[in-house]
């Protein structure tokens, strides 16, 4: 499973419209991908699945990037037989050498993009109830994630697999000890309990993230943040505003708006950052922007929501 043939076998068939579309394919697997889609399900279409999702998404970095480490395994592209197709992996080999590399980054199992994907197709399905078509659609998309990364140079089989299973592993956590699926509910007929184990398992891994470096800051930050939004969502839940089509696109824009602001902010303390507060400043950087993601738009006033319906 960790052999270098099946890459070049799947390499040997290389075009450059091929390189092209496994690229774009590739590109989805990302986590900030996938959470650009989450907030697009939750606030542009009233998704309240979307919210439990960004929880998956985070919770699924932090653990992938405790397993990269633990393994230590490195990329079939560290072989000179196959080809590094990749659009990413080249501009991480001309970054900077004192700039911080996170964890899905370096290592190759498990597979960081077929975990996102994992737990995005799969926790999307249990979610919103997805009966065959719908699962179909999920296994053909990990899949094709799983074909691209291999395809590129970035996975050997083994890690594929493992990346599938980390993603499994992820949702059978998060829906059994966290109790995630009952952030699908209303927030009036659901206790609060559930998103409080969602910010103690938040805090610990971002104190493990400060103290021993695992998992990396930026995705224990992640969690942190979404932990907050999905903690103060229990109390404040915008999902519950019936609102109109225009009154949904300016909850997307302010939740953009929210998340690009506080980005810029953190990204600005970390650029002055000096060497010994930076992993504290990434977490932090992570946080911010996430959490603005999920309280932002539930801030904004009621009567604005009103004001819209009545001129629809």
């Amino acid at each position: 499973m960790f052999d270098v043939d099946p890459v070049i076998w799947l390499q040997a068939w290389a075009s450059p419209a091929l390189t092209a579309v496994m690229n774009g394919i590739s590109t989805l697997g990302y986590t900030r991908a996938c959470v650009a889609v989450a907030a697009l399900l939750a606030f542009g279409f009233r998704v309240r699945a979307a919210v439990p999702l960004l929880v998956l998404l985070a919770l699924n970095g932090a653990f992938t990037d405790i397993a990269k480490t633990g393994a230590s395994l490195e990329r079939p592209d560290a072989d000179t037989r196959v080809q590094s197709l990749s659009l990413w992996a080249s501009e991480l080999r001309h970054r900077d050498a004192d700039t911080p590399t996170e964890v899905e980054d370096s290592y190759g199992f498990p597979s960081g993009h077929v975990s996102t994907t994992t737990t995005f197709a799969v926790g999307l399905a249990l979610l919103l109830g997805w009966r065959r078509r719908g699962w179909t659609m999920a296994i053909v998309w990990i899949a094709a994630m799983g074909v691209s990364r291999m395809y590129l140079g970035r996975h050997f089989l083994g890690d594929v697999i493992g990346g599938v299973f980390v993603g499994l592993g992820t949702i059978a956590a998060a829906f059994t000890v966290l109790k995630l699926a009952h952030l699908v509910r209303e927030s009036r007929k659901h206790h609060p309990w559930p998103a409080h184990r969602i910010m103690a398992i938040a805090i610990v891994l971002a104190g493990g993230a400060l103290l021993v470096g695992l998992p990396d800051a930026g995705d224990a930050g992640r969690l942190l943040g979404t932990a907050i939004g999905a903690l103060y969502l229990v109390r404040h839940d915008v999902f519950e505003r019936e609102v109109t089509v225009p009154a949904r696109a300016v909850l997307l824009i302010v939740a953009a708006a929210g998340f690009a602001a506080a980005w810029a902010l953190m990204s600005a303390a970390l650029e002055q950052a000096s060497p010994d507060s930076v992993s504290a400043l990434r977490l932090a950087a992570s946080a911010l922007p996430n959490a603005a993601l999920l309280i932002v738009p539930a801030l904004v006033p009621a009567r604005l929501y009103a004001a819209r319906e009545q001129q629809a």
